[in-house]
């Protein structure tokens, strides 16, 4: 297995990988580079969803997104019947998966069953080295401060940002309350969590003053130096670290032929990688 730098502003690629025999220790390398490097691109030689769907499971617990008897936990990603240029609807805005829900999602993948030879990128935002990069007032000022989070236009959108498509059925008005600074679970990390996306408001601060806050915050995060961006690749699986990320889709025009065809299989996780889980259970019951 081999993990080398890709083009950007951070990112690693991992070559010469074997997803269906691929064992525990080269999981443990993995998921330390995903959490170093914030999205990580596997080159594979193609998958079937069964062998895609083992592997993410051995990194955390897979979130059913589809009516799929067969594969609930993955769900279709494509350009076949609309054009999101056209639309503004989807994806093409920046957000964190799941954070208009109390359990947040942990790591999110796309695998690349088509690929467009033009168009069609995951924008990446690097939310740790954002806080990071925060004056130490600030970091004094936002250190206890709670978003409220809806699903919808959040209140800090930039410009350009698609209208995001609610889960079918869903509840608009249902919120959810998540720490502005969050630790990482696995690394203990602090970083900004969701400044946009599904934010609305901050706990216990007029609606005025949150509003400005959060645009700030976005307008910070979202400098170039904290952004990057890849082009999905026929059997790529892309792989991001959500509580250290916010993404957002790029739009594109409906397909019209296999040249400009995408067609991911996204699967959505929760909780710890369950080799983490084990390790740390031995690390305790030998303490």
């Amino acid at each position: 297995m081999r993990i080398e730098a890709l083009n950007g502003n951070f990112g690693k690629v991992v070559s010469d990988i074997d997803i269906p025999t691929i064992d525990d220790e080269q999981i443990h390398e993995l998921l330390t580079s995903l959490y170093a490097n914030r999205f990580l691109v596997l080159k594979t030689s193609g998958l079937s969803k069964d062998e895609y769907r083992n592997f993410a499971r051995r990194i955390g617990d897979p979130i059913q997104l589809s009516r799929d008897t067969d594969f609930p936990e993955i769900a279709h990603i494509s350009n076949l019947e609309t054009s999101t240029t056209e639309s503004r609807l989807g994806a093409a805005h920046w957000h964190t998966d799941q954070s208009f829900k109390k359990t947040v999602s942990s790591v999110t993948m796309l695998y690349s069953s088509q690929a467009p030879a033009i168009g069609g990128e995951t924008k990446f935002c690097d939310m740790a080295a954002a806080y990071s990069a925060l004056a130490e007032s600030t970091k004094i000022e936002i250190e206890d401060l709670v978003v409220e989070h809806r699903h919808g236009i959040s209140v800090s959108a930039p410009k350009g940002d698609h209208r995001p498509l609610p889960p079918a059925g869903w509840d608009s008005s249902y919120t959810v309350f998540h720490p502005l600074v969050r630790r990482h679970p696995e690394t203990d990390q602090k970083t900004l969590y969701a400044v946009t996306g599904t934010a609305q408001g901050i706990r216990g601060m007029p609606q005025s003053e949150a509003n400005a806050l959060l645009k700030s915050l976005c307008s910070h995060v979202l400098q170039p130096q904290f952004k990057t961006s890849y082009h999905h690749q026929r059997h790529d699986i892309v792989m991001w670290d959500n509580p250290t990320v916010m993404h957002s889709a790029t739009p594109i025009h409906q397909a019209t032929g296999p040249s400009d065809t995408r067609l991911l299989w996204r699967i959505s996780l929760r909780g710890s990688p369950p080799l983490l889980r084990v390790r740390r259970h031995t690390e305790t019951q030998a303490a």
